[in-house]
């Protein structure tokens, strides 16, 4: 919820991506991250391993049992050996599998769960940061972390930690029995082995540079269709009958995945191509040789067969070891991106140690000589408030007045922190706000926007968000209080209605009212308000208005003033221009001055008679 506006489209996107765009790749770091954020699950790890060695335990056991079955049963026509054996044959297996299926399972559970837990710390973390994080980053991009990102991380995970596990544990516990048997065997077994590395190391970086760029270009097709196909988009490009631009542009974008979705797949096959040819390389080698021995009366046939049994254990997972670390290091990538997203800086932060609100309001809002600019903004470090110092009075009404881009928002942002002074101090009840917990600062506003913002909920649920134990009685004052009863008798459901996306069912001067409404019903003692009449016709003023009045009884306001009119009974007036307080006073006494005031004043009400009109009254009353 932000009362300014700070820029949009393809400059934006490109501000933006001094928040998401990537650095230079740190495997070992990422590693490093990802071994603490499983620390969490360490005793599921360890589960999983104990399954992992019983499960390569019970898939080595058979070709043993075939070599025994051809050396020594059947030459001689053992058939209670020929039996155990068989038998054997068929229980080590279903053993294995069923272990597996267990494997399977924990690896499901901990793999979503630690992406659930991911999802909670993107989302928290969001919720930390400052409003200049939304204002340049689209939420397309956004939404890409959360469900691409973090979704594409399941086979990451299922593949790269148990199975790289069980893989490792399968080649080493592999090579140890081949060895037992016949030592010249293995060596010839295992001689295509290190020409597995280079495919590895080599596809594994390409990988980790296509998985990013994908990642990129997704995010900017979300952005894309978050944009145009949105009911505010759909609504701008319809007026504007811009639907084949927007096409064009959406072909661009798309054509963009579809090519870095291309290359990231045939990282991928490149790399399969290349590690089929090895694992062909060393049945070839094996059996000329196994050939050899037998030949020569250094080995028996079942020896080779069994040896022929265990490449299939071997090379399977020794290729499956290399095809995964080419995708643990396209996963890294999406480890980067999540990691990079939780490292934003949080530019409003909570304080360590909160200092309490003395219990009833007393001091007021207070600006001690603020200066402020935009973090990461088009400005740079220019400043857009300059040694501003005023003091909102506890139960008075102070009315923020000035050209467009004065500086009136950003003073109403920083009076509901969301944002820090550059220099100087904001206070309440004389306290630093950086120095109130987020909470307590909250309890005590309520903030009225000129865009208001309404849920995909009910008319009653938007009413009473954010207030919590609020019965359906006072509900109803509050909708009495802000001349909401005629429309909630129209509505077909009343206060159960359905108000749509962004309560595009209501009309602005009925959201208005929900949002004073929904003021109304938080009892704060202090006020915001972004005065939002001046482009509602009379009707719509005249409810909003009416509503106005409850709302700011016995409230301490800071009110942005769009019509001079609506401020001429305010307590203090402060005209702002270029950022600064340039007058200050009543309504009769800036007048009297002959200066900004007077001048906005007129340009006003040129065509109409100098007279008092109807006015927001002060909190008083």
């Amino acid at each position: 919820m932000a009362f300014g506006h700070h820029g949009f489209g393809m400059w934006q996107h490109q501000r933006s991506l001094s928040y998401l765009e990537s650095g230079k790749p740190d495997v070992r770091r990422t590693l490093a991250r990802v071994w603490l954020t499983l620390r969490p699950y360490r005793l599921r790890l360890l589960i999983g391993f104990v399954l992992v060695v019983l499960g390569v335990g019970a898939s080595l056991v058979p070709p043993l049992l075939i070599q025994a079955m051809i050396n020594d049963a059947i030459p001689h026509r053992d058939v209670r050996l020929i039996v155990l054996l068989g038998l054997g044959m068929f229980l080590f297996p279903v053993g294995a599998a069923v272990i597996s299926l267990g494997q399977n399972l924990l690896s499901a559970i901990l793999t979503q769960g630690l992406i659930a837990d991911l999802r909670t710390s993107l989302y928290e973390h969001t919720q930390k940061l400052g409003l200049d994080f939304f204002t340049w980053t689209r939420a397309g991009e956004i939404h890409t972390r959360f469900i691409n990102d973090a979704g594409n991380l399941q086979n990451v995970l299922t593949q790269s930690f148990l199975g790289t596990m069980s893989n490792l544990i399968t080649v080493v516990f592999a090579i140890a029995v081949m060895a037992s048997i016949n030592w010249r065997l293995t060596i010839a077994a295992a001689l295509a082995l290190p020409a597995f590395a280079f495919p590895v190391w080599h596809f594994g970086k390409k990988r980790y540079t296509a998985v990013d760029r994908a990642q990129r270009a997704l995010g900017e097709l979300s952005a894309v269709l978050e944009e145009t196909l949105s009911l505010s988009g759909a609504i701008v490009v319809k007026s504007f009958g811009t639907e084949a631009e927007e096409a064009r542009r959406f072909g661009m974008v798309n054509e963009k995945v579809r090519r870095t979705q291309v290359e990231q797949t045939l990282v991928g096959q490149w790399s399969t191509v290349v590690l089929q040819a090895l694992a062909a390389l060393g049945p070839a080698i094996l059996y000329g040789y196994g050939a050899y021995l037998v030949i020569s009366h250094q080995a028996r046939i079942g020896t080779v067969v069994a040896f022929a049994a265990y490449l299939t254990q071997l090379y399977r997972p020794a290729t499956s070891l290399a095809g995964t670390n080419t995708t643990l290091l396209g996963g890294l990538a999406l480890f980067d991106r999540v990691f990079q997203f939780l490292d934003i800086p949080i530019t409003v932060p909570e304080p360590e140690h909160p200092t309490p609100l003395p219990p009833l309001p007393r001091d007021g809002i207070g600006f001690e000589r603020v200066s402020f600019s935009y973090p990461n903004s088009q400005l740079g470090s220019q400043e857009v408030l300059h040694d501003v110092s005023f003091v909102a009075p506890v139960g008075g009404l102070t009315a923020l007045v000035g050209p467009s881009g004065a500086g009136k928002s950003t003073i109403l942002s920083l009076a509901a922190r969301f944002y820090d002074p550059t220099r100087g101090v904001v206070t309440l009840d004389g306290v630093d706000m950086r120095k109130i917990a987020s909470r307590d600062l909250r309890s005590r506003m309520a903030i009225v926007t000129q865009e208001v913002f309404l849920f995909h909920a009910t008319l009653r649920d938007n009413i009473r968000y954010g207030t919590e134990g609020v019965c359906d009685e006072e509900v109803e004052a509050v909708v009495e209080a802000a001349q909401l009863r005629e429309l909630v008798e129209r509505l077909p459901e009343g206060l159960e209605t359905m108000v749509g996306e962004r309560g595009y069912r209501l009309s602005g001067g009925e959201k208005q009212r929900v949002a004073i409404a929904r003021a109304l019903l938080r009892r704060a003692p202090y006020l915001l308000l972004d005065e939002a009449t001046s482009s509602l016709d009379s009707q719509a003023e005249r409810l909003i208005q009416a509503a106005l009045d409850r709302l700011l009884q016995g409230r301490t306001v800071i009110a942005i003033a769009h019509r001079l009119s609506t401020v001429q009974r305010a307590d203090q007036i402060l005209v702002i221009d270029g950022g600064r307080i340039v007058e200050r006073g009543t309504h009769e006494e800036l007048l009297d001055q002959s200066g900004l005031y007077r001048r906005l004043y007129d340009a006003q009400f040129a065509d109409a008679p100098l007279h008092t009109e109807p006015a927001v009254p002060t909190s008083s009353g």
